[in-house]
C-alpha cells in the first residue's frame, strides 16, 4: 500500500508590517499575496462612525473631538520613543 500524501496544512502564522514588507517574528519575508488579515478598509470604517454618529444625533463638538481623536491615532509612533 503507498502511504497517502499528507495535506497541506495551513494556519495562522502572526506577521508584522516592517520595513515595507510583511515579516513573521522570526524576521522571515512573507509576500504580500500570502498575508491575510481582518483589517477593514479606513473608508468603510471612517463610513460606519459617521453613520452612527448621524443616526445618534451627536452634537457638533463630540463629532469634532472624535475626528481629533482619529488624526491622532493616524500619526506613526517616532522611533525615539
Amino acid at each position: 500500500m503507498i502511504p497517502a500524501e499528507p495535506e497541506p496544512s495551513h494556519g495562522f502564522v502572526p506577521v508584522s508590517y516592517e520595513d515595507g514588507s510583511w515579516k513573521t517574528a522570526d524576521g522571515d519575508v512573507v509576500p504580500w499575496y500570502e498575508v491575510q488579515t481582518d483589517l477593514v478598509a479606513e473608508s468603510e470604517v471612517q463610513g460606519a462612525v459617521e453613520r452612527v454618529l448621524s443616526v445618534y444625533g451627536v452634537s457638533d463638538v463630540v463629532v469634532d473631538a472624535f475626528d481629533q481623536f482619529r488624526k491622532e491615532l493616524k500619526r506613526p509612533a517616532s522611533a525615539d520613543s
